[in-house]
């Protein structure tokens, strides 16, 4: 299995202050996947929304908001099990925020989150991202360079912060993660970036239709030094594993979601959490080489501890 830290490109001469970087908690983190599984925390996002009255509230506001919230969710996820945090910054770049109308600045939303998420204790704290929702059509353009930049100063406070890595996650096309690979790895100074595909029960991206394959082979190709999918069906993950593994010489993470919410009279998203169905897939994730696990939307404590069991036998 290739080192996690040495299978980065280099960053492209971006000023970077990597002195309080968490390079132990990186080492631990190759380590990790090298020697077993590592399971990842569930979702914040549709825990926080689920809150009632707090369907239409960004999930980056609580950083700041509603801090003890966030707090508590990942201690509970911690005490369910998990080895590795996932901050609540999905969609905490600068235009993620300025879309959501959150005035707080990015480096206190992205920093705060950090330090919610290192307070429950975990030996590994991934920096989560999302797409930035600047779309770009030539690679050499103001819109490729800004979304490049946004990407890359929100990976820049999340590491500055403490996070062992960054996981950019839930990412439908290589069009739209060729400038968020190019960014973290600007700010990443050699710790590890991790790619995660959305994609539909076929292993398809949801964005572009390219096969997961060729989406692992384009992440591989730009410097991630994980591949993986998330927000997808239990039954897409479970099968997009094995071809991922086949793919590229990779770690390999999956994470699927608990399916499509209903909807409460007042509007707001109600999932169904089957962590049984979680349970009965992870035997076959790791027997077919995933080394990462976790859930996404809709998830929760109940799943993690499912899957924990599961890992723990």
């Amino acid at each position: 299995m290739d080192d996690l830290l040495s299978a980065q490109v280099p960053a492209s001469g971006a000023d970077i202050d990597a002195e309080g970087y968490d390079r132990p908690g990186a080492r631990w983190l190759e380590r990790r996947i090298s020697d077993g599984v590592l399971l990842v925390q569930g979702p914040m996002g549709s825990q926080l929304m689920s809150q009632v009255g707090a369907h239409d509230v960004p999930a980056a506001f609580w950083n700041v908001g509603e801090p003890q919230e966030v707090a508590r969710l990942h201690a509970l996820y911690r005490a369910c099990g998990a080895d590795a945090m996932l901050t609540n910054t999905f969609q905490a770049s600068a235009p993620a925020l300025a879309r959501d109308g959150v005035t707080a600045p990015m480096r206190r939303v992205n920093r705060e989150a950090v330090a919610l998420a290192r307070r429950a204790g975990a030996p590994c704290t991934l920096g989560s991202i999302g797409m930035c929702g600047i779309d770009w059509l030539v690679e050499d353009s103001a819109e490729y360079r800004a979304a490049r930049a946004a990407y890359r100063d929100q990976a820049r406070e999340l590491l500055a912060a403490g996070v062992s890595g960054i996981m950019l996650e839930t990412f439908t096309s290589t069009r739209a993660l060729a400038p968020a690979l190019e960014g973290a790895l600007d700010a990443a100074d050699g710790m590890p970036v991790l790619a995660s595909f959305a994609i539909d029960d076929a292993g398809d991206l949801l964005g572009d239709g390219l096969n997961i394959e060729a989406a692992c082979m384009f992440a591989q190709e730009r410097g991630a030094c994980s591949v993986g999918v998330n927000c997808c069906s239990v039954e897409a993950a479970t099968a997009a594993v094995p071809r991922m593994v086949r793919a590229v010489p990779l770690p390999v993470s999956v994470r699927p979601n608990a399916g499509y919410p209903e909807r409460a009279d007042d509007g707001a998203p109600v999932w169904r959490e089957q962590p049984e169905a979680f349970a009965a897939a992870c035997p076959r994730w790791v027997a077919d080489g995933a080394r990462i696990v976790g859930s996404c939307c809709g998830a929760g404590p109940l799943t993690t501890c499912a899957l924990s069991g599961v890992l723990a036998g």
